[in-house]
């Protein structure tokens, strides 16, 4: 909604006086002006702007519409007769716009309502109808993207059944920020059981809660997109906000109307913009009469309109006391606001009238509209089932492998239009975290020791899923070792993808219990499970050879984002191309001690950076730090902008592994160009291919030479950089890693 208005209540506009301005000269980025014969530009989209007193503002708004992405769009502004020179300033915007711009000017303050029913009405006035409007604030200053998610989500999960008439973002406040990171603003709009209309998240540090496309109440008019026909659809007598709510609640009352004419509004955490919202309801007592008249009138008008028997149960107690607490506020503390029941009780035969037109233009149920009180979101697509990912640490990734493929997987199916929860652990994933790149999170307890941390987590994640996780009907659970409690998720009927990584029982870090625990849980993998999911054709063999079970074969992915120059190089005192690099946890079928070993045969002065650690390995650790070359650094682990620095300026890097299958570190190091030596084992080999330098772990001067190789001719080891890097773009792409279990989810949810 706009600023304060300065204007009395229930005053008469005066005739507006339009003007439209000169319209810029289109480039590659920008609309022509208009078709040739002087007709009207054809555009997609209409940008609505309600202006006063907002000269202060034009500069960063003018700015944000300058790089816009998305459909050709108009700018229509209407000024409620600013005393601040905001008309001048626009003019002066305008002429330099890239994009047609229009100004009304308008003789007195007819509000938020009047004055964008004025714009709508401008946008709907030519032969060339836009398809969208976006209600714009003039302090609301979109990113690049913002309107191409919008309309791409909308027409994604729109359907017959459920139309999308409404779609908004995610408004962060501008220049305000809390425990360290930014302040949202609104994340759609809720409505509370005391019929309170509330932005979700308002005045929260953003720790990326609300990351999940859904459906909302409503959206805020601060930067709301609208279908024009959902628009024209819920207007009345051609209006689309009703006057007499001048200003404030009158996006709420719109968004009623959509809802009770069957439109769906979204939110797409995606679409991001920043607000720099002035009126809240905390600062009540510091904002103008007018601005409390009116705040306190529309809430009666909201409830007068759209109230009924359906939300009663929902909504009457706490309506109740919060209906006698501000009867006591207003007439102890506020008694200017006592105007709103005068007012009320004037017009109250106009409003009947408008009330009856309302309630008789309903197309669905009451209860659709009432199950929104007390009630945050619904899933955007209802009809998607959910999807469990279990037996990971979780998300956001810094571990490991498996956490890196879910941080992939999961945001992706999530933008496809699936819901996903991931499960957590409690001392890997912040509690307080409830989603993540638009996936559900569920952080659970578990105990952490080196044979309990897994199946522990797992076994209460398995119970949490049959007796909470409504409309999950598949669960992709990593590690086999957690084929054993698969059948917990039989009750649910949720069907299952076991992930079972490599051969676990070769491992050298597991004593006699928990080889056992793996022997047995590879021939679980083959009988419990719907699908066996194999990373690696080696592994797919091993299975096929030994139980005779096929598996579903699905590789890992690379998504390459270099950073060259990162200013982790300076703080390991680091030269870029200068240097080998490790990455891996420090256990021993890794070999990181063997590398360790070897480089002391290795000449010259490159570093050697060892990137890892293991929570349940300290004595190995300590022996393979305390026999190190004075060249080898720990930094320890390392994730997020500092791995990938790390990964874009390596000279070669160094993958000892010898069990497993798809290894990440060796396919990420491969996305990002690097030389890269590898211990030749068959899926490291099936993995590498002909980009691969090949040593044998086991003997030291075998891995020394493969040093030896990047390191006297750099040239040749770029060489061999740029073929995996090939290789890696051809082999190991995310987005059809995505496609591949997609494929696997419908198969299971259809049977």
């Amino acid at each position: 909604m706009s600023k304060p208005p300065s204007a009395a209540a229930g005053g008469d506009a005066g005739a507006p006086s339009v003007e439209v301005l000169p319209e810029a000269g289109g480039d590659a980025g920008a609309p022509s002006v208009g078709p040739p014969g002087g007709g009207p530009a054809s555009v997609g989209l209409a940008i609505c702007t309600v202006t006063w007193n907002d000269a202060v503002d034009l500069p960063h708004f003018f700015d944000a519409l300058a790089t816009l992405r998305g459909p050709a769009f108009r700018l229509i502004v209407v000024d409620n007769a600013s005393t601040d020179g905001t008309v001048e300033s626009l003019r002066e915007h305008a002429e330099a716009a890239g994009f047609p711009v229009e100004v009304i000017a308008l003789d007195g303050n007819t509000g938020f309502a009047g004055g964008l029913n004025r714009a709508i009405e401008s946008a709907f006035s030519g032969d060339s109808q836009p398809e969208w409007v976006l209600s714009l604030n003039a302090d609301a200053w979109p990113a690049a993207d913002y309107v191409e998610r919008l309309i791409e989500s909308a027409r994604r999960l729109t359907s017959e059944e459920r139309p999308v008439g409404a779609v908004t973002g995610r408004l962060v406040r501008a220049e305000r920020r809390l425990e360290g990171r930014p302040v949202i603003d609104a994340c759609g709009m809720g409505l509370t059981r005391s019929w309170r209309h509330v932005d979700r998240g308002s005045d929260q540090a953003d720790h990326g809660q609300y990351a999940v496309t859904e459906r909302v109440f409503g959206g805020t008019g601060a930067a709301t997109l609208f279908l024009s026909a959902a628009l024209q659809d819920a207007a009345i007598d051609g209006r689309v906000l009703d006057d007499d709510f001048h200003s404030y609640r009158e996006d709420a009352e719109l968004c009623f109307r959509l809802q009770e004419r069957g439109w769906q509004v979204l939110y797409e955490p995606r679409a991001r913009a920043v607000h720099g919202r002035v009126n809240l309801a905390r600062r009540r007592r510091e904002m103008s009469p007018e601005v409390n008249f009116h705040s306190l009138k529309n809430r009666y008008l909201l409830q007068y309109y759209h109230r009924g028997l359906a939300d009663l149960p929902r909504t009457f107690l706490a309506t109740a006391i919060r209906e006698l607490g501000i009867v006591a506020y207003v007439l102890l503390r506020e008694r200017s606001s006592l105007a709103a029941y005068g007012w009320l009780r004037r017009h109250r035969r106009r409003l009947r009238e408008r009330r009856r037109l309302i309630r008789s233009r309903r197309l669905v149920p009451a209860r659709a509209t009432a199950r929104w009180f007390g009630r945050s979101a619904l899933p955007a697509d209802p009809d998607r089932p959910r999807i469990l990912m279990l037996g990971s640490r979780g998300i956001p990734a810094n571990y490991s492998g498996y956490e890196t493929m879910i941080e992939a997987l999961a945001p992706r199916l999530a933008e496809r239009g699936w819901r996903v929860t991931v499960y957590c652990r409690s001392h890997y994933v912040d509690r307080r975290l409830r989603s993540h790149r638009g996936v559900e999170l569920v952080v659970l307890p578990t105990l952490r020791t080196k044979y309990g941390d897994t199946p522990v987590h797992t076994l209460l994640s398995c119970l949490h899923a049959t007796l909470s996780a409504r409309g999950a009907r598949a669960a992709l659970v990593v590690n086999g070792a957690n084929a054993v409690f698969l059948p917990l998720l039989w009750p649910r009927r949720i069907r299952t993808a076991l992930h079972v990584d490599g051969i676990e029982k070769r491992r050298a870090k597991w004593g006699w219990p928990g080889r056992l625990v793996y022997a047995v849980s590879e021939r679980l993998a083959c009988l419990l499970p719907g699908v066996t999911v194999t990373d690696a054709d080696v592994i797919a063999a091993h299975y096929r050879a030994r139980y005779r079970r096929d598996s579903t074969m699905i590789r890992y992915g690379v998504e390459p984002e270099p950073l060259p120059g990162h200013p982790i190089l300076d703080e390991l005192g680091l030269e870029p191309r200068r240097y080998f690099l490790y990455v891996s946890r420090f256990e021993p079928e890794n070999n990181p001690h063997r590398v360790v070993a070897a480089y002391r045969r290795v000449g010259g002065d490159l570093p050697l950076v060892m990137v890892g650690d293991a929570p349940y390995a300290t004595d190995f650790i300590a022996g393979m730090k305390r026999d190190a070359d004075p060249r080898v650094r720990f930094p320890g682990t390392v994730f997020g902008e500092g791995y990938r620095g790390l990964l874009s300026s390596a000279l070669a890097t160094v993958h000892a592994t010898e069990v497993g299958g798809t290894h990440p570190a060796l396919v990420e190091a491969m996305g990002y160009g690097n030389c890269v030596l590898v211990n030749d084992e068959p899926a490291n080999r099936e993995t590498a291919g002909d980009a691969g330098v090949y040593f044998d772990v086991e003997d030291e001067a075998s891995l020394a030479a493969a040093f030896e190789f990047a390191r006297a001719d750099p040239p040749r080891a770029r060489d061999r950089g740029e073929r995996a890097a090939r290789r890696a773009a051809e082999e190991y792409d995310w987005d059809l890693v995505a496609d591949q279990y997609e494929r696997l989810f419908r198969s299971l949810t259809k049977r």
